[in-house]
């Protein structure tokens, strides 16, 4: 089997040369940006940015899921051509020489090692035959036309060096016609120029070759302000002198190399990784004003971004680019006698060193780098406004922890490189290191954890990555809470630079005694935090608006970031710098208080949130307190909750895990039930008698049950011992509750409706209207159980009366399942329309379980009383929401299966649904609830399928109709 795919073009997809079908634009854009960056990763949110931009779908992560299902299924199922899912993103392993582009790149690699002209040519036009039209037509992105734009520079740099071999090997005259439209469309470059004037007059047209050099020249001075360059002037003295064989380059007398003056820039030995948007967005900084701050913390790759930008920004200058490096400097007296060093100037008899500066570059037309300014700020800033000022044609890029403060300053924040730039500079700088490094001989995600870790600061990880010569990567991974091991960087480099605490204790030392003081308390925390959380845990006589100001003053300088820019502002701390003030915490004795009064803040603020949940302000406390929609883990307050369990924990404080951990039920939906281990863990070692037990064991049962551990549930139900919890607890925290709900899914409805019928007065008299919305919506499950869903109507009817008093989105949704579980059989359109409310109500809370459980309703529905096909499709989706509700096989998968195999036993696929109807027996050990459908489809002596393969078998089958 032959694949290949093709970018120079439209973006397609060949087997065995039978073009395959890869999907309208968007798929296409997903495949395309794969190819590019073949055999490495690619994040989810670079495929977005790629393919959408700003132009965003309802559910783009879903969607580049779905693109990425689709073109598995195109795609030839081989060894030779996969997508696979990683920690740093998706990656579409293949032979890259199977990419048109790739291919492109060899044989021009292959065309410029070879000695022959002839054969150079030969390669060289073979490269370019790749060449169909636009790359990656039909994307239409500003990802796809900077790739365009790249793309083509490296076409029109092979087109040039074909010439130059062409001119060579003798055949000039052949080329005339395709360099004279060259240059019509590129008419200032003057490599093509001197490529023509060489193939005029070597043509016997040397009239021709001199006019085309009067006009390079005019159009050059006319538009430019500047000469031809020597090369040019070189050619043109050739043919003025008769040289019919002028030598100029590799290919004898043709390769012609025409550079504007470099100034004092080199080029760096190392490819800049990461940062193409970045020198980008700097060089277009340099024409909208005349002093450009690149700003961010030590180690983030200001510098080597500004000499990057000062490279390739140089040939715009005619009096070129000058970097003026402060770090040596003590006192920000000396900046203009460093500046004055930096061009060369000598003392002026009777003049200042300013004096002299300004009346040098009053006259110059030049780019000055001024690098590493925050320990003189007051220096540099003086003299770069008096520059600004009176030199109108000098530009400044400057590089500082802090802005300059200067009138006219842009300032360009500097981030951390995204992980697939991180993990690609790690592996670059460990080959350096060590050649054989191979990333995908290491540990799975050991790189990605690497510079997670650092937080894609590249000075820390190409330390890391230096370390890869005497240590593995998971070896450098236990380590890295060790700041020493991120030492020994670039001889060349200041000492500062030469390792990562060094680099922050050189930030450190520049902040003011109130900085000092409170930055490293600020460690204590995990992912972000935000004022109150700050001000409430490591302030301590100040005011909030007090904690403010040193928050903002540290923002400023680089210490601490600004997470969001909508919504409540939240902070954070990179990790680096977190190891760094965990350190200085424990130098001044602090680390035990600190981290004492975090535990404490957010087991108060989870006892907040439970309240507020359950009323109007439930979506706010959801944004706050639950991951994002990725699921990452990461987002605003869950990790400092998971911190702060682990600290009661770790200080045998059970009182406040229970608190805190009892506290937890109305964010599980959201956070698939991962924070259930706690549970586990506190009542391991908490006192029976503690009055936050039976809740504490409600919420382990409840957590057992949902991931559809139904023995387990009843086992930890019972350890409350028939205790009812105390007011307060989450409606979901009842252990009487949860055997009830064992007994509605192992077929016995009937005990779960007198349980459910004897807690409904004790409801209605509490104070806790979700819990009795809770219960009214378990009696309509019970009923529809018993095949007698019109008997919960009233209880449906009741809970959403209920329910809409509370302006509660999660009652209010569960009342809407309520009425449509309800009327189900009886008015199906209806029933349909309230599930439809249910669903989009519990979304607006990120309540994953009601969601699901909307659409699976919804899909029952259909399924009875509606098209099949329809209902196939949205059983796909609810298999799909289930998956991603968390670990395992949840409860609710259990009686999707059941419906599904009802639904393909109608269809006739009476194999698979028996199939699923065992594989239901074996998980609940009773006969699953309304399987008439499904009886009588015989038994077999295969083992029953595991959740996991009945899930897949469903899906599979299902799709076999869709």
């Amino acid at each position: 089997m032959v694949m290949e795919f093709r970018v120079l073009g439209e973006v397609e997809a060949y087997v065995d040369g039978r073009r395959l079908d890869i999907g309208h634009a968007r798929q296409r854009g997903v495949l395309a940006s794969l190819l590019v960056d073949v055999n490495r990763p690619v994040s989810v949110d670079q495929l977005i940015d790629r393919v959408w931009t700003d132009r965003l779908p309802h559910k783009a992560r879903n969607a580049v899921a779905a693109y990425i299902s689709r073109l598995r299924h195109v795609l030839p199922e081989s060894a030779a051509v996969r997508i696979v899912r990683g920690p740093a993103g998706y990656t579409l392993n293949t032979d890259a020489q199977s990419i048109d582009l790739y291919r492109f790149r060899q044989l021009a690699a292959e065309a410029r090692a070879v000695a022959n002209p002839a054969d150079a040519v030969a390669l060289f036009t073979e490269a370019l035959g790749l060449w169909r039209g636009e790359p990656v037509t039909p994307l239409a992105t500003p990802w796809a036309d900077d790739l365009r734009n790249s793309l083509d520079a490296e076409r029109f740099s092979v087109r040039l060096d074909r010439n130059d071999a062409a001119l060579a090997a003798g055949t000039h005259t052949q080329l005339l016609g395709d360099l004279a439209a060259t240059l019509q469309e590129y008419p200032l470059d003057e490599r093509v120029a001197a490529q023509l004037m060489l193939a005029l007059y070597r043509s016997g047209r040397q009239a021709e070759a001199l006019e085309t050099y009067r006009m390079i020249r005019e159009r050059l001075v006319d538009e430019l302000g500047v000469d031809p360059s020597p090369a040019v002037q070189s050619v043109h003295q050739s043919i003025l002198d008769g040289d019919s064989r002028p030598d100029h380059g590799r290919f004898a007398h043709t390769a012609l190399s025409i550079a504007r003056p470099t100034g004092q820039v080199p080029r760096h030995p190392t490819t800049l990784i990461g940062r193409e948007t970045d020198v980008k967005r700097a060089i277009a900084a340099l024409d909208d004003g005349p002093l450009i701050t690149l700003t961010g913390l030590g180690g983030v790759g200001k510098t080597r971004l500004a000499l990057e930008t000062a490279y390739r920004a140089q040939q715009d200058f005619p009096d070129g680019a000058w970097v003026c490096e402060l770090a040596p400097l003590e006192q920000g007296s000396a900046v203009s006698h460093a500046v004055a060093a930096t061009l060369r100037l000598q003392h002026i008899q009777g003049a200042g060193t300013d004096d002299a500066v300004i009346d040098y570059l009053r006259r110059r037309d030049l780019l000055l780098v001024i690098d590493n300014c925050e320990h003189v700020l007051v220096g540099v800033a003086r003299l770069m406004d008096v520059i600004v000022r009176n030199c109108p044609q000098v530009k400044i890029l400057a590089t500082s922890r802090e802005a300059l403060g200067v009138e006219g300053e842009q300032v360009l924040s500097v981030q951390p490189l995204p992980e697939g730039a991180a993990a690609e500079l790690f592996v670059q700088r460990a080959r350096a290191s060590r050649p054989d490094f191979d990333p995908d001989r290491e540990p799975v995600g050991a790189v990605a954890e690497i510079c997670r870790r650092l937080d894609g600061v590249p000075l820390a990880i190409e330390l890391a990555a230096a370390r890869t010569r005497a240590m593995s990567t998971i070896d450098i991974t236990r380590r890295l809470d060790r700041l020493r091991l991120l030492s020994g960087g670039s001889r060349g480099a200041h000492p500062r630079q030469q390792s990562v605490a060094a680099t922050i204790d050189w930030s450190f030392q520049l902040l003011d005694e109130a900085e000092k003081a409170f930055f490293p308390r600020l460690s204590v925390f995990s992912g972000s935090f935000d004022l109150e959380a700050a001000h409430m845990v490591c302030a301590d006589d100040a005011t909030e608006d007090d904690t403010l100001d040193l928050l903002t003053r540290l923002v400023d300088k680089s210490m601490v970031i600004v997470r969001n820019t909508v919504g409540p502002t939240r902070y954070g701390v990179l990790e680096t710098l977190r190891a760094y003030g965990r350190n200085r915490l424990q130098e001044c004795a602090l680390a035990d208080e600190m981290a004492a009064r975090h535990a404490r803040y957010y087991t108060e603020l989870v006892e907040r949130a439970t309240v507020g949940m359950n009323g109007a302000e439930e979506r706010i406390w959801v944004e706050r307190l639950t991951p994002d929609a990725a699921a990452t883990y990461t987002a605003l307050d869950f990790d400092n909750v998971r911190l702060a369990f682990e600290r009661a924990m770790a200080d045998r404080d059970i009182d406040l895990a229970l608190r805190l951990v009892t506290s937890l039920l109305d964010l599980m939906n959201r956070t698939g039930y991962r924070p259930a281990g706690w549970a586990y863990q506190v009542i391991g070692v908490a006192d029976p008698d503690h009055r936050l037990f039976p809740a504490a064991v409600g919420v382990a049962a409840r957590a057992a049950w949902v991931l559809g551990d139904f023995s387990q549930a009843r086992s930890l139900a019972k350890l409350a011992d028939g205790r009812v919890p105390g007011p307060g607890t989450g409606y979901l925290g009842y252990p009487a509750d949860v055997l009830a709900d064992v007994d509605l899914c192992t077929g016995e409805a009937a005990s779960a409706l007198a349980h459910y019928e004897g807690e409904l007065a004790n409801s209605r008299a509490s104070a806790h209207p979700v819990r009795l919305v809770f219960i009214l919506d378990r009696l309509t499950l019970c009923h529809q159980s018993l095949g007698t869903p019109l008997g919960g109507l009233a209880a449906g009817q009741e809970a959403l009366r209920v329910a809409n008093a509370t302006g509660n989105p999660t009652a209010q949704a569960m009342a809407h399942c309520a009425l449509g579980r309800a009327l189900a059989d009886s008015a199906p359109r209806q029933a349909l329309r309230y599930l439809a409310n249910a669903a989009e109500l519990a979304a607006t809370v990120e309540n994953n379980w009601l969601t699901g459980m909307a659409h699976m309703e919804a899909a029952a529905i259909v399924s009875v009383h509606g098209d099949p096909v329809t209902a196939v499709h949205m059983f796909i989706e609810v298999l799909g929401l289930w998956e991603r509700g968390g670990p395992g096989i949840l409860a609710q998968q259990w009686d999707t299966l059941r419906l599904i195999a009802r639904l393909l036993a109608r269809l006739g696929d009476t194999t698979t649904a028996a199939a699923l109807h065992r594989a239901t027996l074996a998980a609940a050990a009773e006969p699953p609830v309304g399987s008439a459908a499904t009886d009588g489809l015989g038994d077999s002596e295969h083992r029953p399928l595991t959740g996991a393969e009945a899930v897949e078998c469903a899906r599979t089958a299902l799709q076999r109709f869709s």
